[in-house]
């Protein structure tokens, strides 16, 4: 039995300074849960049921009852496995109430949440998992967004290594989700990569068995990912247990599954935007958007250095910067209202994030990261916003940023015959697509300004001139040829 109320000075559930105000969802918690209280104080067992029972035919009162059990159960281990048994037994939506509460909870206030709270947080899933309650993969998927990238501290790693346990002792019950499965493969091949220091080596080994079973066994899940599942794969491929797994994805894929094609099945793929938006906290996603919806160009570098300092200011958070290249490129697309306006554009966060890289192994990611939807591009099937950061970012930083243009045009040179020389038709193919639908589309009126730009060196100019001949004619080139004839 519960027991009597104390008044709060301080707060159970989230971490707070002397000058915050109480959080509202906290203090709803809290008034529930001395509803809850007021009807089990004092009573026995039977009357105790029979007094919640008559409560929650109210729907008002059921609300109040369940959330008092959950802030029960998130404040009082102790007592957590009795209060989760009381709640299934007088609860009468499935929980619905409860899960609705909690994703809103993760979502928003997640990073704020003390330890215990966040111990008890993954308890309550266990035991949700256990008992089979619906719509509880919709928590594991944004308990997963809170797994970051770029981020070795002592609180994330809980939290991933907590979750890959969950999932790895409740395995029949996450493949009954193909959605979750796609979505647990590509949260931990992105965080294998991050894992490399040595007093993480158990739990990095502990992911590469679980991911590479996971793929072997539901390589059909696996197909909804598209083409980032490679790109991710791509960063992996030195680790013996992937290295193996490559050999059968490029050589033997029907031993994986028999309506698996290979590896062109997935390149020709555009990755969902829900995935890309996986790979930052919902905090950071606000944060971007708040930039590339609201900041004045010429106002945005103090945003930016308050972005960085939080995000970008360790050694390990350089393998972010893809994660957020990608969810520019892919997920932000502006409206043409916006377009027209004052606000910073995508192509200037792209080019500052490049000045921010400061390993060869992190700039080149985030090249690729940039140019992926370029090599398998297909106008019918693919967006015109995924190829158009790049092209803006190569031609605006020409003026004051040549090098960063330099760069970018030579990468994209080396890449036709480098990503993959068996497929460097297909790549070429997909590129000169991209070239086409930015001429076709008036992204820019001509590239051949950008090309053959004197800012660049005469060997980079006749790298390009090779590679993309068809786009070096300057304009009119054409009108003056014919009158020529």
């Amino acid at each position: 039995m519960m027991e009597q109320a104390k008044v709060q000075f301080t707060s159970r559930l989230l971490l707070t300074s002397c000058i915050e105000n109480k959080d509202e969802l906290e203090e709803k918690f809290e008034r529930c849960y001395l509803v809850l209280q007021n009807l089990s104080t004092g009573l026995s067992e039977k009357d105790i049921h029979d007094n919640l029972s008559n409560a929650v035919c109210k729907d008002k009162t059921h609300e109040e009852v369940c959330l008092g059990f959950l802030m029960a159960i998130l404040t009082e281990p102790q007592d957590a496995s009795k209060h989760y048994r009381d709640l299934t037994l007088v609860n009468r939506d499935g929980l619905t109430v409860i899960l609705a509460h909690l994703n809103q909870m993760v979502l928003e206030k997640y990073l704020r949440l003390n330890d215990l709270a966040k111990s008890q947080l993954l308890w309550l899933l266990r035991e949700m998992i256990r008992t089979s309650v619906t719509n509880v993969d919709n928590l594991c998927l944004s308990l997963l967004r809170h797994a970051a990238g770029g981020d070795i501290s002592q609180r994330n790693i809980f939290l991933i290594d907590a979750l890959l346990d969950i999932f790895q002792e409740n395995r029949s019950w996450l493949d009954k989700f193909p959605f979750l499965v796609a979505s647990v493969i590509y949260t931990y091949l992105r965080l294998i990569e991050d894992h490399s220091a040595s007093h993480l080596t158990n739990l990095r080994q502990k992911e590469i068995t679980f991911i590479v079973s996971l793929i072997r066994e539901r390589i059909t899940d696996c197909l909804v990912i598209g083409r980032d599942l490679v790109r991710l794969l791509q960063n992996v491929a030195r680790i013996p247990e992937f290295e193996t797994l490559w050999k059968d994805l490029l050589l033997n894929p029907k031993s994986l599954n028999p309506n698996f094609t290979g590896i062109l099945q997935l390149l020709q793929t555009r990755t969902s935007r829900r995935f890309l938006q996986s790979r930052l906290t919902p905090d950071m996603e606000r944060k971007l958007v708040f930039l590339t919806s609201t900041v004045r160009f010429g106002n945005h570098k103090r945003y930016q250095e308050w972005f960085q300092r939080q995000y970008l200011a360790t050694p390990e958070s350089q393998t972010l910067r893809c994660d957020l290249i990608r969810f520019i490129v892919g997920v932000i697309h502006p409206t043409n209202e916006l377009l027209c306006s004052d606000i910073i554009p995508r192509w200037a966060v792209i080019g500052w994030l490049f000045t921010t890289c400061t390993l060869p192994v992190a700039a080149s990611n985030a090249k690729l990261a940039l140019f992926y939807d370029w090599l398998f591009f297909e106008p019918d099937k693919d967006n015109i916003m995924n190829i158009e950061p790049a092209i803006l970012v190569m031609h605006n930083s020409m003026r004051s940023h040549p090098a960063v243009t330099a760069t970018l045009l030579d990468f994209l040179c080396r890449i036709i015959p480098n990503f993959y020389p068996t497929l460097e038709d297909k790549v070429k193919s997909g590129i000169f697509s991209s070239l086409r639908q930015i001429l076709e589309k008036r992204v820019l009126p001509s590239l051949y300004p950008l090309f053959d730009s004197p800012k660049l060196d005469r060997e980079l100019r006749t790298k390009i001139r090779e590679t993309f001949k068809e786009f070096c004619l300057p304009p009119n080139a054409d009108i003056v040829i014919f009158s020529m004839r």
